[in-house]
């Protein structure tokens, strides 16, 4: 069988793998923390071992992955699995290891690390460590492809990046973004280590494990995306968020906090339980047709912005139309949800329904 046979057979496994299961799952998962100690991991890596030409085991961190021009240092990892793409870039196992012959595909969540390769400009250094041996590419193109296509031919031996498109979609998109680069040099040594240690920041230094104080009894009702069947909209990033901080797998967890605090409040005005809200909402009363109500219809994709300064998320933000059963007052409402992170907890402030079906975009 041949090497670009191979690849086409991974790809199409992969990405639908990632469609079918691994995109509503992976962003759940409270795994982030994961990702530093694969930083700290590799940098660990003695010198004498170059690393670019071993093959790796499913699961087993290979190198870092460096895109200087947009601040992002990630963990490279063997496989694709759920547990991989929680906390870093995957290694589709079908291709060949970035600075050995051949095309190498490595996959990212389009909102975690590859948030923004859209931005990646051709020329633009991409950089792969093994060890104390670093890989330099340059970015020559990028294209948008359907699920399952075959990797583009290129002119030298390379990565291509993958992710969903568009980039900000929480729900499976039938199309990837490419970014193609080709190998223009490789440094050994300590040479090596100097070139790829300008991005220092690090995973551990920012917080993740964000939550909402739901009761235990509330929590055992499952408010998580899995639980509740939620069609998803995009992921918006407002205020002055650190650059490297949007293109890391955080906001995802404020995110997941954010809608755990959102079905919670479902759940709590749809039983009256009012210590329920009050937990979750503390202050703010619960709206007169939420309470006793059902959602039976969701009329637009729930789109979430997270608001953040630096590296300090302060507020989740969720938009859309849904239809509510029973209850005081049943209809279609156009809802926004303002919810405020206090430290890693994330509680309700505001929650305003809009009779009727408003714009939504």
């Amino acid at each position: 069988m041949s090497r670009r046979v191979r690849v086409v057979i991974g790809l199409v496994l992969v990405w639908g793998a990632l469609g079918v299961v691994g995109y509503r799952l992976g962003w759940t998962v409270h795994q982030r923390h994961g990702a530093d100690a694969l930083l700290r991991k590799a940098a660990s890596v003695p010198c004498r071992d170059t690393g670019l030409d071993t093959q790796a085991r499913d699961g087993e961190l290979t190198g870092v992955l460096t895109l200087p021009t947009l601040d992002v240092r990630a963990p490279v990892v063997q496989g694709t699995s759920d547990a991989v793409l929680d906390v870093a870039v995957g290694h589709a196992p079908s291709t060949p290891l970035p600075g050995t012959p051949g095309t190498a595909v490595l996959l990212a969540h389009d909102v975690s690390y590859f948030a923004d390769i859209d931005q990646l400009a051709p020329g633009d250094e991409v950089r792969y460590r093994a060890g104390c041996t670093t890989a330099v590419f340059r970015v020559t193109g990028h294209r948008v492809v359907a699920a399952g296509s075959a990797v583009p031919s290129q002119p030298g031996d390379g990565p291509v990046l993958d992710t969903c498109w568009p980039t900000n979609a929480l729900w499976y998109t039938p199309d990837r973004y490419l970014v193609e680069a080709v190998q223009s040099s490789v440094v050994h040594g300590s040479g090596a280590n100097a070139s790829t240690t300008s991005v220092s920041r690090s995973v551990a230094s920012w917080p993740t494990d964000y939550t909402t104080p739901a009761p235990p009894a509330l929590v055992a009702q499952g408010l998580t995306l899995v639980a509740n069947e939620e069609p998803m909209g995009t992921l918006q990033l407002g205020g002055t968020p650190a650059r490297a901080w949007t293109q890391s797998p955080v906001p995802l967890d404020v995110e997941a906090a954010g809608l755990a605090a959102y079905f919670g409040g479902l759940k709590a005005a749809a039983e009256h339980h009012l210590a329920w809200w009050q937990a979750l909402a503390p202050g703010v009363p619960e709206p007169p047709a939420l309470s006793g109500a059902t959602v039976t219809g969701h009329d637009a994709p729930l789109d979430v912005t997270v608001d953040a300064t630096g590296t300090t998320p302060s507020a989740v933000v969720l938009d859309t139309t849904l239809t509510l059963s029973g209850g005081t007052a049943p209809g279609t409402y156009h809802e926004q949800v303002t919810e405020a992170v206090h430290g890693l907890d994330v509680v309700v402030t505001h929650w305003v329904f809009t009779q009727g079906e408003a714009d939504h975009g």
